[in-house]
């Protein structure tokens, strides 16, 4: 089956999710990158099964969730920031053939990192995979890796020492002290968290670049959180990552595939049903 197709079917249902509660034309379409990219990413760590399209679908539409009602004129910024990380995190969790090509998966991972510091290590993670794979490359490639542990400490030392340079990379300032647990649990509800720590386990039974990445990204978003006193949108787009792969792999434990269906459904319905109403958070 065609399973594929869920990907641009659930970027138009994210969009329209998004209009929906009324945001702009610009914040849907990005809302609705996100959730297509959200979804390859899933697939990208589940396989192309119907329980693991059900699981992509998920994950893209907490995602989606995570957004809506949001007044934030960041918005546009921090989904596409989202979407290129996911894409190169999904990169990265595929195989590596001699054919295949690493710089889609640096460039993605390059982008989300210049738009948002949450994303900041995975350009020398991807950069690390560059070098290291089977393929053909450059010699200055080597230069890369190296380029993202440097932007790496560039963050830490704009974080504490720099803070105009700061605001202009992250779009937020300081707001205070925070205590991300309350925030995350107020974000994202108790049920989605212990999936999402679930996934995360799963995430590092893949190849160790992705897994790299995906605890990558989630420890920056947290240190970003606690930098800025508010909860980074990189958080729930990770735990969304997370959620999905976590039904999948609840799902791949049933041997019958319509057994693997029904799990993924009602594993997915409780999900969501449980995160709508925490909507609103932003």
């Amino acid at each position: 089956m065609r399973t594929w197709l869920a990907i641009p079917v659930l970027a138009l249902a994210c969009a329209a999710l998004a209009a929906a509660t009324g945001a702009t034309p610009a914040a849907a379409a990005a809302i609705g990158v996100l959730g297509a990219a959200l979804a390859a990413a899933v697939r990208a760590f589940a396989g192309a099964s119907i329980a693991a399209t059900v699981a992509a679908a998920t994950g893209a539409l907490l995602a989606a969730l995570a957004f809506v009602g949001s007044v934030d004129a960041g918005i546009v910024r921090a989904a596409l920031a989202g979407a290129c990380g996911l894409f190169s995190i999904a990169e990265l969790a595929r195989p590596s053939p001699v054919a295949a090509s690493p710089w889609p998966a640096f460039g993605a991972a390059a982008v989300a990192a210049a738009l948002d510091p949450s994303f900041v290590a995975l350009p020398a993670i991807a950069g690390a995979r560059l070098v290291t794979g089977p393929w053909s490359r450059p010699r200055w490639a080597i230069a890369l890796p190296i380029a993202g542990v440097l932007a790496v400490a560039l963050a830490v030392i704009a974080a504490h020492s720099v803070p105009e340079l700061w605001t202009a990379w992250s779009g937020h300032t300081r707001a205070g002290n925070v205590d991300l647990a309350t925030l995350a649990g107020d974000a994202l509800g108790p049920l989605a968290i212990i999936a999402a720590a679930c996934g995360l386990a799963s995430c590092a039974a893949a190849s160790r670049f992705a897994a790299a990445a995906v605890a990558a990204v989630a420890v920056g978003a947290a240190l970003v959180s606690v930098r800025d006193g508010a909860l980074a949108p990189a958080l729930p787009i990770a735990a969304a990552l997370a959620c999905g792969v976590a039904v999948a792999r609840l799902a791949a434990l049933v041997r019958l595939p319509i057994g693997q269906t029904f799990v993924g459904v009602m594993a997915s319905f409780l999900l969501l049903a449980a995160s709508a109403p925490l909507a609103s958070w932003r």
